[in-house]
């Protein structure tokens, strides 16, 4: 019995040294590329392109921050609670009697905001005052043309 365990050791003994041993990737050389310093042999002085570059980035970057930060939200949430607000106010001032189901009452023109607009318009310019002096002018020289015309006859 104990010959058949040495035949047996000396088997596996072979059998294991004709087996490679497999890593999965560990103890594989090192590439020279990764032992290399990064931008080794490229000058490290600023170039003339980078100045520019960098505050283009800057300004971008304060646009959009200040873009995102104004827009208007336009959230179901916000509407659905500016649309509540409207239709209260409105019943409270006798304007809407009854909801209609897929009307929207806070649009300009149901809440008057053209009516406002215009009373301010008609306090800001007053429509009989002509501010164009260029077809004055015109007329003028029409006119003496006219006169013109009729000496020649």
């Amino acid at each position: 019995m104990n010959s058949t365990h040495l035949l047996r050791r000396l088997r596996s003994a072979r059998l294991s040294s004709k087996i490679t041993r497999r890593n999965f990737g560990a103890g594989q050389p090192e590439s020279q590329s990764q032992q290399a310093r990064l931008f080794e042999g490229h000058s490290t002085a600023p170039e003339g392109w980078e100045g520019p570059i960098y505050a283009t980035y800057a300004a971008a970057t304060v646009v959009i921050t200040l873009a995102l930060g104004f827009s208007p939200d336009t959230s179901i949430n916000t509407w659905a609670s500016n649309e509540a607000r409207v239709r209260l106010q409105m019943k409270a001032d006798g304007t809407l009697e009854k909801e209609e189901f897929g009307v929207h009452y806070n649009t300009p023109e149901k809440i008057g905001f053209f009516a406002e607009w215009d009373k301010f318009q008609m306090k800001a310019a007053n429509p009989e005052e002509d501010d164009d002096d260029d077809d004055d002018d015109d007329e003028e020289e029409e006119e003496e043309e006219e006169d013109e015309e009729e000496e020649e006859e």
